[in-house]
């Protein structure tokens, strides 16, 4: 393979001379390529060896060769770029390619799918944004939590396939009374750097999580043999193992979860390990030490492009239509969550439940949809609660609000490409009534804090990984955003805790049921998730997130080598740069 260098040799020789052929001594040569003519004949035979000329020498002092172009400089570029492509080099690929997206975006999507380089299994897939928060106690949309699964462990974990709560980093753990859990860890499990993992890691992993509502019960941890932990809780939660699996859960090392970059590429115990991370590049390596069964494919490449997410969506689809490559196979199921609308208890404007209503029918999701692009509309559905087997009854009318205000505020997080076309719909809804609505768009981290008082509406979106009751109430109580802006809500805030310890209802259900009656919280519509695969690709099922799990997918050998054998792959990761769904 030619080197960079010779690349930019001749390109600069290619730019300099101008014409396809004309007649040139080597000392001049050698003068365009600032080298000596030694070292310009060598650069001129390994350019004719490359196919990229034709150099007819000429013995003689002062005797003129000819020199014939017989590649383009663009023809050259593009070249180059498939080559580092190939080779996973994004991020140099878009330097040579600059502002030249046409040439750059058939060969992203040429690249994207399945490949296979030095005898390893590689998955490309395109993604609309950069991943910088991989760190599970931090705040983290869908992607991210997809992410978390494949890199780090809890105790416990939730079968995908049947929903039941069964061993990780824990092969077993009993009840001792209502506040005493025991787990008991496996032995030999390595995190990515190569420690073995110890009861110290877990054990100051779960201490660190005591500031947060949903662990303030956690009262002391302790070691009685080696591999075996015990916690105490200060009142009885028959729900543990559950909370156990939640993503915020996972055991980190404990030397290196302070360390400054530690989100950006952390380290786990799971199948997969961060081997890079920047703004343009995703990399995860299978890791060959995980205590399970190890991934099949061996590299996940999460390629980051926002400013090509239109493009790729709109040629990612070409070529499904391949007959020799088998016939299509597609799931599809609303996701268990919803775009919602929150009204802020802090808000001066919204203290009055007849507004609240008001601006509920309002801002309702059949007026909002018919405001939005055509292809959003199709990947969205009405909703009446938070999942989408929740339909909660409408409240009582309220007489119409005596005054209305003149401006709201809305807050959305940002690098989420559908929000401004919903800010946008509802400007439009509330200017007809004479109602100016600013919208403020925040990094995620602030939009969850909820640290912005003067804000009167919330947009957002939740994914929930599966539609048990525990799944709602973790999101309830684990959102700081929620805690900010029903801060009064009480009676949910107590309800939630008494469901915790005994399970009696009223539930996380009819709890936010009350709070949807008062116009607090409006759902606006559930998301369809989508994924098509071709029959040969095996060991894909979709999860609740929309993805699949990385660990499990695998392709027939011969198949690796035809770019559009894996089609699908870029299909279904394709639909999260122009539709990314909720917290994606």
């Amino acid at each position: 393979m030619p080197t960079s260098r010779l690349y930019q040799q001749f390109q600069r020789l290619a730019q300099l001379l101008g014409s396809d052929e004309r007649e040139i001594s080597l000392a001049e040569v050698a003068d365009l390529l600032c080298c000596t003519p030694r070292n310009a004949r060598l650069l001129l035979r390994r350019m004719q060896d490359q196919g990229w000329l034709s150099w007819s020498a000429e013995a003689g002092r002062g005797r003129r060769s000819r020199l014939t172009l017989l590649d383009s400089q663009e023809s050259l570029t593009r070249r180059r770029l498939r080559d580092l492509l190939s080779q996973g080099k994004l991020a140099q690929a878009v330097r040579l390619a600059e502002d030249r997206l046409d040439l750059l975006t058939p060969l992203l999507i040429e690249q994207l799918g399945q490949a296979t380089r030095e005898g390893r299994q590689i998955l490309r897939v395109p993604y609309y944004r950069p991943l910088p928060q991989l760190l599970p106690t931090g705040p983290m949309r869908r992607s991210e939590i997809h992410l978390s699964r494949q890199i780090f462990n809890g105790l416990t974990r939730r079968n995908e396939e049947n929903g039941e709560i069964e061993g990780d980093l824990a092969h077993h753990w009993e009840c001792l009374g209502p506040c005493h859990w025991r787990f008991y860890l496996r032995p030999a499990v390595r995190f990515h750097h190569g420690r073995e993992l110890v009861v110290e890691d877990v054990m100051e992993s779960l201490l660190a999580l005591r500031d947060r509502p949903l662990f303030a019960h956690l009262d002391r941890l302790e070691s009685p043999w080696p591999r075996t932990l015990d916690l105490y809780l200060d009142s009885p939660d028959p729900w543990l193992p559950h909370l156990l699996a939640e993503p915020v859960a996972t055991i980190l090392p404990r030397e290196l979860k302070g360390e400054a970059g530690f989100a950006l590429q952390p380290v786990g115990t799971g199948p997969y390990r961060v081997a890079a991370n920047d703004p343009l590049h995703l990399c995860l390596a299978a890791f060959d030490d995980y205590f399970g069964l190890r991934a099949l494919l061996d590299e996940i490449d999460i390629w980051m492009l926002p400013e090509l997410a239109e493009r790729l969506e709109t040629h990612l689809q070409l070529g499904r239509d391949r007959p020799e490559l088998g016939t299509m196979r597609g799931e599809s199921e609303l996701e268990s969550g919803c775009y919602f609308l929150l009204q802020d208890d802090r808000s001066g404007s919204l203290q009055d439940p007849a507004l609240r209503q008001w601006l509920g029918q309002l801002l309702n999701p059949v007026a909002v949809m018919g405001r939005v692009a055509p292809e959003l509309q199709r990947g969205w559905t009405s909703a009446l609660g938070l999942l989408p087997h929740w339909r909660e009854a409408l409240p009582a009318p309220l007489p119409t609000p005596a005054q209305l205000p003149t401006s709201l505020v809305l807050a959305c997080f940002n690098q989420h490409l559908e929000f401004n076309e919903c800010a946008n719909a509802m400007s439009s809804l509330l200017a007809e009534q004479g109602i100016r609505l600013e919208v403020r768009t925040l990094d995620y981290g602030r939009w969850v804090s909820g640290e912005d008082e003067d804000v009167d509406l919330w947009l957002g979106t939740l994914n929930l990984e599966h539609a048990g009751p525990f799944a709602p109430y973790v999101w309830l109580q684990g959102t700081p955003l929620l805690r900010k802006v029903w801060a009064s809500q009480h009676e949910l805030w107590q309800g939630l805790m008494q469901w915790r310890a005994s399970g009696a209802e009223p539930g996380p259900r009819a709890l936010l049921a009350r709070v949807q009656q008062q116009s607090r919280f409006v759902p606006l519509f559930h998301h369809w998730l989508e994924l098509e695969s071709r029959v040969g690709v095996h060991g894909v099922r979709m999860t609740a997130l929309g993805w699949f799990d990385f660990r499990s997918a695998w392709l027939r050998p011969e198949l690796t080598h035809q770019p559009a054998a894996a089609q699908w792959f870029v299909h279904f990761l394709s639909r999260l740069t122009s539709a990314p769904g909720p917290l994606a």
